[in-house]
């Protein structure tokens, strides 16, 4: 594990999101190329990582997990044309995939790692609550593995819903589960620690803890 994220990442990032135009961005393209050739090395040193322990990522590669800087302004009454954060994620069938896999996303003061499947479609949503009704307890016992509960404590449940969703009883034993509208983990990271030199081998160990995680969405999601 060689690849590490350097500082000048950070410093492209701040001044993107201060001078977030054209203009500058198209003066900048140097410094914007450096800062993305340092995440695509990192990237493409996580996936062989991954691919040890989730062989359904071992065909991927950077350029197919990293997301484009620009922003999508068709529909965004934001206009700020660049984002100011590089995100890439780790899935079967890369980042387009309505999969569940591994997501690193990289910003100043706001790095944070992510595992398993934020916001499925209605139709997808309705097909993991259905299997989580009937075999509660294959979800359960997966959160509550004793690596998955060491490196990220649960689920998060920021847009979870305060009411059982219907058609389920309201008395069912695990109604927190169908309460959740995304099946993904969180864990923030200072800008100091992502560029620390041992920032690959704990996305790594993070990223294997969930891996049951990933895997049991894959499998619903395939049914």
């Amino acid at each position: 594990m060689s690849a590490q994220i350097e500082s000048q990442v950070f410093d492209f990032l701040q001044n993107i999101e201060e001078n977030n135009n054209k203009e500058w961005f198209l003066n900048h393209k140097n410094d914007y190329n450096k800062a993305f050739t340092n995440v695509e090395r990192f990237i493409n040193e996580l996936i062989k990582e991954i691919a040890k322990f989730d062989a359904t990522v071992s065909d991927q590669t950077a350029s197919k997990c990293i997301y484009r800087i620009y922003r999508d302004l068709r529909f965004s009454p934001d206009k700020r044309p660049y984002k100011i954060h590089f995100g890439a994620y780790v899935a079967m069938g890369g980042k387009n995939a309505n999969t569940a896999g591994y997501y690193v996303h990289i910003q100043k003061n706001m790095s944070m790692l992510a595992a398993g499947l934020w916001c499925p479609v209605p139709n997808m949503l309705k097909k993991i609550r259905e299997e989580i009704y009937y075999n509660p307890e294959e979800l359960h016992n997966i959160l509550h593995e004793k690596q998955f509960a060491a490196h990220w404590g649960g689920l998060d449940d920021s847009n979870s819903l305060k009411r059982v969703p219907l058609p389920y009883p309201k008395d069912f034993e695990y109604a927190s589960l169908l309460k959740y509208k995304s099946f993904c983990t969180m864990k923030a990271y200072s800008d100091k620690k992502v560029c620390g030199a041992n920032f690959l081998q704990e996305c790594a160990e993070n990223f294997k803890s969930s891996v049951s995680l990933v895997n049991y969405m894959n499998y619903i999601i395939q049914l």
